[in-house]
């Protein structure tokens, strides 16, 4: 896998819980794929979004990592951290951008690439409600081909109504038309809940963008607003809730 041109993701975002009580959630959603430095950065490709200014939509980079970090010095720390030995070129971040400044990634996805352009890891950057973010890191066979898949202890607190207890196992598919990231749950061997996004690439002008924010006019308000129904949802259908350990890392962003 090489890496992709900056493009404008448009989709579905589904959420399925399946014990101990039944429930679903789905929504529209918004996510924009692009190189976080170097010359390959967007830029001037859509007057509608910018990389660390200000616009309509835009990327921080401030809003994923550790904070005070140079967002690349932080990928390369966590993959050194993971023992996935190579050195990084082009990364890109594929994540839901700042919508007038306000912005909620669950999940962000960092494409780490080595100097051939060769896909050689992955990084899920989970981040709470508390304002917590840890990051899981993956490696990369540069032979895949399909589907990529991989599986880790759960060891951040996301939902109230979760414990730190379990394994992840993550399915992504994506080509220069779409997107398919799956995200599981298992616990005691049952799958607990799931989560898939669904979504279409298309090139990142300032006319694909237009159309988007017609279609999803509040990209990040749908996001909160969705799973904050969903947990009042699950909380009026009787399901326990876990507090998170306060003061730990799962209610800060992570350091270097």
């Amino acid at each position: 896998m090489t890496p992709l041109p900056a493009s404008l993701y448009v989709g579905d975002i589904a959420h399925m819980r399946h014990h101990p009580v039944r429930h679903a959630l789905r929504y529209r959603a918004m996510s924009i794929l692009a190189d976080i430095d170097g010359p390959h950065r967007a830029s001037r490709q859509s007057r509608l979004f910018s990389f660390d200014r200000f616009n309509l939509l835009s990327h921080f980079r401030r809003d994923h990592g550790a904070p005070g970090a140079d967002l690349r010095d932080w990928v390369c720390a966590v993959l050194e951290r993971e023992g996935i030995g190579f050195k990084p070129g082009r990364i890109q971040l594929l994540a839901a951008p700042r919508w007038l400044g306000l912005v909620f990634n669950p999940v962000s996805v960092f494409f780490c690439h080595d100097e051939a352009d060769q896909l050689r890891a992955v990084l899920f950057e989970v981040s709470n409600f508390h304002s917590g973010r840890h990051a899981y890191a993956f490696p990369v066979d540069p032979e895949t081909t399909g589907s990529l898949r991989f599986a880790c202890p759960k060891a951040f607190f996301v939902s109230p109504f979760n414990p730190v207890e379990g394994e992840y196992r993550f399915r992504l598919d994506r080509d220069a038309n779409s997107l398919r990231l799956g995200i599981q749950l298992f616990r005691d061997g049952e799958c607990v809940m799931g989560a898939v996004h669904l979504a279409r690439a298309r090139p990142l002008t300032t006319q694909s963008t237009a159309r988007a924010l017609r279609a999803i006019p509040a990209n990040t308000i749908t996001t909160v607003f969705g799973i904050l129904l969903e947990a009042l949802r699950l909380r009026l259908k009787g399901l326990p809730t876990f507090a998170p350990r306060r003061g730990s890392t799962d209610t800060m962003p992570e350091s270097l």
